[in-house]
């Protein structure tokens, strides 16, 4: 052979072995990849082990832990109620006697002041009471000016200390009479300048005026002209706005932590973003026997009208520690992931982060109580954990 034959076929067998062993160096390398991807997505590997561990490498930056504390936590409770008006702030006005609705000076939604008239009733019994107050006035003044005349003539002893004693005695009676009079005309809704009136004559002495007896808003009246009444017909309702309640039923287990003056947060669909700031006015000490849960009153300022009579509200009752028990293990909120609404964290381990299944509790802030799946002093994932669901799940 000679010599450059020689050297070309050293030359190729040389190039032979590099290439295969470049070949072995990618095929080797190609498959620690696949493994290492594999590893860390696999969803076979978590429904055999029942744990899947992932990696810090690639998510690092992103990634915060913090530590499971113990902590005392009162809790939040978040509920939904229903906006009611104030009973303080809301009346229902209606007729005192029976009869016929002759005039409505208002209709819903007017603003009205206390004491303004709503409407007008025409009533039998109204011009009856006219009657007997103006013969009782009439009947008072006789008796009470035939008094005095008696007493004159008895100091001069021209009539007899009985006489005087007849005299002063009807005139007292005559006093009474008018004054039941006077009481059946207020009770029936004339104010006192109204009674001087109906002593006029063309007055209009059958007409009984329906009054407002709080300021606010009319927010429903029931009749029309016309419309025959009687003493049980509801024909205006009012609230003033100004002022409402939510009213929430909280479950017997939960009553230990609410008590008057706790801090609420209000939350609206009609206001979304905004919360709103309350109190806790009043707690029930009754237990309903069927839904075991009490009534819990929360008042608050309805200045600007962002509330409405019978709305749902989403109301969390702000947890207050020192109504709160002994300290648990706690985790920030974000911390908590869901997977097909499984509760899960992510614990740091010596090589990446191992999924666990928790049980969460209590929440208050930034806080929720883990009931099992953690121990204290164990890292889990925070900041960056929605991160590692999204490998999870690819």
């Amino acid at each position: 052979m000679t010599l450059p034959l020689r050297r070309r076929v050293w030359a190729a067998a040389l190039g032979l072995a590099v290439a295969a062993v470049v070949l072995f160096i990618v095929t080797r390398a190609s498959r620690t990849t696949k493994q290492a991807e594999a590893a860390m997505t696999d969803p076979t590997a978590d429904a055999k082990t029942g744990r899947l561990s992932l990696p810090e490498r690639g998510a690092a930056n992103a990634l915060k832990v913090v530590k499971v504390e113990r902590t005392i936590l009162a809790g939040d409770i978040q509920v939904v109620g229903s906006v009611a008006a104030a009973e303080n702030h809301f009346a229902v006005v209606g007729p005192s006697v029976a009869g016929r609705v002759v005039r409505l000076r208002v209709g819903v939604g007017d603003q009205v002041k206390k004491g303004q008239i709503l409407g007008d009733v025409e009533s039998s019994e109204a011009g009856q009471a006219r009657g007997e107050y103006i013969a009782a006035k009439a009947g008072m003044a006789a008796a009470e000016a035939n008094a005095v005349r008696e007493r004159d003539l008895a100091a001069r002893q021209i009539s007899s200390n009985r006489e005087r004693e007849v005299a002063d005695a009807q005139a007292v009676a005559q006093r009474a009479k008018m004054r039941s009079a006077l009481a059946h005309l207020r009770a029936i809704g004339f104010d006192p300048g109204e009674v001087h009136a109906l002593e006029q004559e063309g007055s209009e002495g059958a007409l009984i005026p329906l009054r407002a007896p709080i300021a606010g808003t009319v927010i429903r009246r029931t009749v029309t002209l016309g419309q025959s009444v009687e003493r049980s017909t509801d024909a205006f309702t009012i609230a003033n706005l100004d002022r409402l309640w939510v009213q929430l039923d909280i479950y017997e287990k939960d009553l230990a932590r609410v008590h008057p003056g706790q801090r609420v947060n209000l939350r609206t669909d009609a206001a979304a973003g905004e919360v709103f700031k309350a109190r806790v006015a009043y707690v029930d000490p009754v237990i309903d026997e069927k839904t075991r849960t009490a009534h819990v009153r929360i008042e608050f300022d309805n200045a600007q009208r962002k509330f409405r009579l019978n709305q749902l509200v989403t109301a969390r009752i702000i947890g207050d520690n020192e109504h709160a028990g002994p300290p648990v293990l706690t985790v920030p909120n974000g911390a908590v992931q869901r997977v097909e609404g499984t509760p899960i964290v992510f614990v740091r381990k010596r090589d990446g982060f191992e999924k666990r299944t928790v049980e969460p509790g209590l929440s208050a802030g930034d806080l929720v109580e883990v009931r099992s799946g953690l121990n204290e002093g164990e890292e889990v994932a925070m900041a960056g954990a929605f991160l590692l669901k999204s490998e999870l799940l690819r």
